[in-house]
């Protein structure tokens, strides 16, 4: 499989691995026509990780300098850049997602979706497409709120280079559709593309599944503010059949082929060879993290976390606190004065060709548990608990670890799932457990996503001088500041959703 990610990356290579190439693509609607889809597809699903000319730009802003920080998984005394862990602004970390991913990912899915619909034959190569377009919408929205979806993209084939801004709940309403439409039309009777498909090889039967278990997260999200359609949905994603195993959690698969979009982003800028900001100390894991896996006797300690000297045993490792800027760590006793003395991501987490999770079995598992309780889906939610917790320990071995079914059983049996407990009690099992295993996988964003509808778990924030939120987690991430003057549907977003601030919640966020 490796050799022929290989074969098809290198492909990718020739025929146009960078934006200009795509940008020339999209001046003439007519060239794409010369481009096999399969390697329109296989470059899209790279691009949906985080990718953007210079290798993990996006992935190192939003995923780690302001969702990791935020969400308290790591910290860094660098708070003048890893603004996320003091809650401050700058433009081109804060906007970074949104202004890679239109032009890189949101166009060319644009360009496959609309070649594809020209040819019959390709249904499933326009499914997937369908459903990429969805996971990169997804987390723009997420991030955002109110973003440009409707006529994003279509600026070639269109003329409409200053796209409105759609409304999330329009957004979201549209997303579902397309998950559903595209799940069903995906056919294993008709061309499959498995040597481009860089997440399962051509196996239609998980896209389907995945395609349900990503219905079920958007669904669930819209919990506090439409729990009619949350449920509609919820349960619709689980009568068609959510994923059943590890094996069918949606990852792109990278080759470790050196710089650029064939390799992990976030692996490039934690990466001696690439960014490298974990040998040159610029992030640890934070105090809270550390001390929850601790608590909670989790053998991902060991998987996930490193001194510098290279020590993984659990019991040595530090996590730095938040907040901590350089003077207040330079107050601090020794060895605590001193950030290479902290905990930081393993080398095992940053192999250049470790797989990129988008949305994991432990997941679909965890959230199908709360719709269960909330009477929206039908089993016992206990079951899909403990599938999800065991499952959340063993998907870590992806990423280098050697945990055992007796080491996840015996996780489980530390982390019991309260079955005669308050419906809030088994939202904060389930809901934490989901902030571990992101944690684990890197997966920042979502957990971040996740915490704002549920709250969970319990976070203490902190209120650094100057900080952008009167010392509360930030609710949204900043639109690009070159937005303004420029598109006029920006101001309608603004006027719609609130003003353009950390503190402004979106629609889903009640």
């Amino acid at each position: 499989m490796i050799r022929k990610i290989a074969v098809i990356l290198c492909l990718i290579g020739t025929l146009g691995s960078c934006t200009k190439d795509f940008e020339t693509i999209n001046v003439n609607p007519n060239a794409p026509s010369a481009v096999p889809l399969d390697y329109l597809l296989a470059q899209s699903t790279l691009f949906i990780t985080g990718e953007g000319g210079d290798p993990g730009y996006r992935s190192w802003r939003t995923n780690i300098i302001y969702a990791a920080m935020m969400m308290q998984h790591m910290s860094s005394v660098e708070v003048g850049f890893y603004r996320g862990t003091v809650y401050t602004f700058q433009g081109d970390l804060s906007a970074a997602w949104f202004e890679r991913a239109y032009p890189n990912s949101i166009k060319n899915l644009v360009n496959l979706i609309e070649l594809a619909k020209k040819d019959p034959k390709q249904g499933n190569i326009l499914s997937m497409a369908r459903i990429l377009r969805v996971i990169e919408i997804g987390v723009l929205t997420d991030v955002y709120g109110d973003v440009p979806y409707s006529e994003a993209g279509y600026g070639a084939l269109t003329g409409v280079f200053s796209p409105k801004y759609d409304a999330q709940k329009d957004i979201y309403a549209d997303m579902l559709k397309e998950l559903e439409e595209a799940g069903t039309a995906l056919n294993a009777t008709a061309y499959v593309p498995k040597t481009a498909d860089l997440v399962f090889g051509g196996d239609i039967a998980k896209w389907k599944r995945a395609a349900n278990s990503l219905m079920l997260r958007f669904a669930m999200r819209l919990q506090k503010v439409d729990a009619t359609s949350s449920q509609a949905w919820a349960k619709k994603a689980v009568d068609r059949g959510l994923m059943t195993s590890t094996d069918d959690s949606f990852g792109v698969k990278f080759a470790s082929t050196g710089a650029g979009n064939n390799s992990n982003p976030n692996s490039w800028n934690m990466f001696p060879g690439g960014r490298g900001i974990v040998t040159a100390d610029n992030i640890q894991w934070s105090k809270t993290y550390i001390e929850a896996m601790k608590t909670r006797k989790d053998p991902r300690l060991s998987v996930v976390s490193a001194l510098k000297s290279g020590d993984t045993d659990p019991t040595k490792q530090v996590g730095l606190p938040i907040g901590t800027d350089a003077t207040m760590l330079a107050a601090l006793p020794a060895p605590l004065n001193a950030r290479a003395n902290y905990s930081r991501p393993a080398p095992n987490m940053y192999a250049l060709d470790n797989t990129q999770f988008v949305m994991t079995y432990a997941e679909s598992e965890l959230l199908k548990a709360e719709a269960i309780e909330r009477t929206w889906a039908t089993g016992t939610a206990k079951t899909a608990y403990d599938n999800a917790v065991v499952a959340g320990i063993k998907q870590s071995n992806s990423y280098g670890g050697k945990l055992t079914d007796a080491q996840a059983m015996a996780y489980l049996a530390a982390n019991p799932y309260p079955a005669t407990g308050t419906l809030e009690a088994k939202m904060e099992a389930i809901h934490t457990e989901f902030w571990m295993t992101t944690g684990s996988l890197l997966q920042h964003i979502e957990a971040w996503s996740n915490w704002r509808r549920t709250g969970y778990p319990k976070l203490t924030p902190v209120n650094y001088p100057g900080n952008e939120t009167n010392g509360q987690i930030p609710r949204r991430l900043r639109y690009s500041q070159g937005e303004y003057g420029v598109n006029p549907g920006i101001d309608v977003a603004v006027g719609r959703q609130g003003a353009d601030l950390f503190t402004t919640r979106m629609w889903w966020d009640k």
